[in-house]
């Protein structure tokens, strides 16, 4: 149904994820990337937990961090 929907509307499918695979799915990758800044560089504090967060978010490279 949902490949019928993004046909109508003029876009073409070329792929589609097995649901829940995560070395197939970029986002899991980024997210990786993210965990693995964040322990690196947080002193486990919540205040600093979130300041490294949304730092991390921005420099993420995931040739650098990737699996």
């Amino acid at each position: 149904m949902l490949e019928t929907v993004i046909l109508q509307a003029g876009h073409e499918v070329t792929i589609f994820y097995p649901k829940f695979h995560c070395e197939l799915n970029y986002i899991e990758y980024y997210w990786a990337a993210l965990k693995r800044y964040a322990r690196r560089h947080c002193k486990y504090l919540c205040p600093e937990l979130e300041k490294t967060v949304l730092e991390a978010m921005d420099p993420v490279i995931l040739e650098q961090y990737g699996p």
